[in-house]
């Protein structure tokens, strides 16, 4: 008999017996072994893979971990006898530095280790908080908040040698056997064993024990025939083989009773090592919102299309004085105007030569003057004109372009499009900034050119790493002359000096994206359109997009400017995003929409009184609102729906003065 005949044989005959004899150590609570019959069927696994599975909660898992009392040394040739019979597991006992701990073990060592997190904080990254105050990226307030995060985060310098705490070595020994089943031996599972010592880790003497099995068969639907029945440009073809990981009872058996049987083992058990992290203490400063819903009261009045078009033609609009409506297309890019009685025929503007690249759309506060701004021309309209003006962009010396992608767009304080960028600043070392530009003169005459220079480099972008999700600074869409520009990034609300960039205010938020964290309140929303603001209400409203349970409810956080005070959460519940907000000029009302499915939901909040008014949703005048807008009258909202333009009338009392 071959070797591997033996190997097989001797995989067969584990998996008959142990089944048989089952745990002599008894589970958990919540623990058990899940038979074949009880598990989720997976197609076409062969019966030599099918086996009882460790599960917790009735949920087969991908690994265990296990974790004894004991030395490392003690602990391996335990480990190493009960796995014997299931197959050759060669591999050398490695030396490793206690800093480079790997596998949630080192995060376990820092989070037990508060004192020895906090030292090295305080000495390899205060420091450059420090500068970075000097440098007007961060408040001296800030700082405390900032080390607390540092000091909270699990992972952070988990793997850093700086301290002599973490030099010592500690030692792992990982192996693993594979097997092959079935005639043709197209079937295969792969065990895989971890044994590593977590002295430092835990305190004591420990070692941790990891199982896991990996199976690997053909799948019955995967072949040349099913690939080309069922081929999808998007994503190919049905798998050619099927993979699970699971912990088998054949595996984890002989493990853990072997373990138990130690005098002094003190076995515990686990899913990871971070079954082994101290939780956090509840930070007190962290308040969960109280989430404003719409009330009761609905407009009777059904929305009005004025404009049907192909699903997806157009994806920007802005109404104007006169009562017509400028739209944006793609492909080709370029910009429409349409007015009541032009049916679904609108007027085209103008049209770029080629790709245009990012675009932007925007017009003044009454609806006279419009600007579309694309990568190399600002595109001007003005209420009666009869057809729109393009003027070349020049940039100022001092003006470094973005490495790629083009400028973003913002508004300024007169509606006149502002590029932005987050760039990298070239200083040693490189850090990434906040790079935004400004009009260099006041808007130009008929076919001249529209320079942009240097407003500044704002360093705040730099110093956001350690936040979760994208970090990336938002800037408002502020309509307040002569203020400072206001960004909302992963801490909260800042503010900007206008001039320099430096932060001159941080305004804290409540939480904005997932579920309830007693820890953390910090990051930004997805799903939620940008930050907008108010001058002549003095607020400015950010996205939130929270969890309750599976459910999500998106709505905007509205902030007092003056005090930096929360006036409102407001929220359309069980919504998967949001996807529109418009304020109104006089800042007393803000407008919130998304989708049921395809129908649109539309309220309106009066800011002073909170009160609100639910516009009755109509699919057949709106498909998929995608957009809302002021009528520059102040008595109707628009919205820019997949299927073209709609328009809601208001009640009287609920008109912008």
């Amino acid at each position: 008999m071959t070797n591997t005949s033996a190997c097989r044989a001797i995989l067969c005959l584990a998996c008959t017996i142990f089944p048989l004899l089952a745990l002599a150590s008894p589970l958990p609570p919540n623990w058990q072994m899940l038979p074949s019959n009880q598990q989720q069927p997976e197609k076409g696994l062969p019966a030599a893979l099918q086996a009882p599975l460790l599960a917790k909660n009735q949920r087969p898992l991908g690994q265990v971990e296990l974790v004894v009392s004991l030395p490392f040394e003690q602990v391996l040739p335990v480990v190493q006898a009960s796995l014997a019979p299931l197959g050759t597991f060669n591999a050398p006992v490695q030396r490793t530095r206690v800093a480079y701990m790997d596998h949630g073990w080192g995060n376990v060592l820092i989070a037990r280790r508060p004192e020895l997190k906090a030292e090295f904080i305080r000495r390899y990254r205060m420091p450059a908080l420090r500068t970075a105050v000097e440098q007007g990226a961060l408040l001296a307030e800030e700082l405390p908040l900032r080390e607390q995060r540092l000091q909270h985060d699990p992972t952070v310098d988990a793997l850093s040698d700086k301290l002599a705490e973490l030099q010592v070595d500690f030692a792992s020994w990982q192996a693993s056997a594979e097997h092959r089943h079935g005639l043709l031996g197209r079937a295969k599972s792969t065990i895989e064993v971890r044994v590593m010592q977590v002295d430092e880790a835990l305190g004591k003497p420990a070692t941790a024990i990891t199982l896991s099995r990996v199976d690997d068969w053909p799948n019955p639907n995967g072949g040349v025939i099913d690939q080309l029945r069922e081929f999808n440009v998007m994503g190919g073809g049905p798998a050619p083989r099927l993979m699970r990981r699971g912990v088998p009872e054949a595996l984890f058996a002989p493990v853990y009773d072997a373990l138990r049987r130690l005098p002094g083992a003190a076995s515990q058990i686990g899913v990871g090592a971070g079954d082994w992290q101290p939780p956090l203490a509840a930070d007190s400063r962290i308040v969960e919102p109280t989430l404003t819903a719409p009330g009761s009261a609905t407009d009777a009045a059904s929305a009005q299309r004025l404009l049907k078009t192909e699903g997806g033609q157009y994806y920007d609009m802005r109404p104007l004085a006169d009562g017509s409506v400028l739209l944006l297309s793609g492909h080709p890019d370029a910009l429409w105007r349409w007015a009541p009685g032009m049916g679904n025929t609108p007027q085209r503007l103008w049209q770029a030569e080629g790709d245009a690249g990012r675009a932007a759309l925007s017009t003044d506060l009454q609806g006279r003057n419009a600007w579309l701004a694309v990568q190399r021309q600002v595109v001007t309209y003005a209420v009666g004109q009869a057809a729109a003006t393009s003027h070349p962009v020049q940039w100022a010396a001092n003006v470094r372009q973005p490495i790629s992608g083009g400028w973003n767009w913002l508004a300024d304080a007169q509606g006149r499009p502002v590029p932005y960028d987050h760039a990298l600043d070239g200083r040693n070392p490189i850090r990434e900034v906040l790079r935004v530009l400004q009009l260099q003169a006041a808007p130009p005459a008929e076919g001249a050119a529209w320079i942009y220079a240097q407003r500044f480099d704002a360093p705040r972008q730099g110093v956001l790493a350690g936040y979760p999700g994208n970090t990336r600074i938002k800037p408002v869409r502020w309509d307040g002359p002569g203020q400072g520009f206001w960004v909302e990034d992963p801490a909260g609300l800042t503010e900007l000096e206008a001039a320099s960039g430096r932060v001159s205010r941080v305004l804290s938020l409540p939480r904005r994206f997932g579920k309830a964290d007693g820890n953390d309140d910090a990051g930004m929303a997805q799903w939620v359109p940008a930050p907008l603001g108010s001058a002549a209400g003095g607020w400015i409203a950010v996205g939130f997009v929270l969890m309750e349970g599976e459910r999500r409810n998106p709505g905007m956080h509205v902030i007092d400017v003056a005090n930096g005070k929360l006036k409102h959460s407001l929220v359309l519940p069980g919504l998967n995003s949001l996807n529109a907000a418009a304020a109104s000029a006089d800042g007393r009302l803000l407008a919130l929409g998304s989708n049921d499915g395809s129908t649109p939901v539309l309220t309106i909040w009066n800011l002073d009184s909170g009160k609100s008014l639910s516009l009755n949703p109509s699919r057949s005048a709106c498909w998929d609102l995608r957009q809302l807008q002021w009528a520059p009258q102040g008595d109707a909202l628009l919205g820019l729906c997949g299927d073209g333009v709609a328009r809601w009338s208001l009640p009287t009392d609920w008109h912008a003065r």
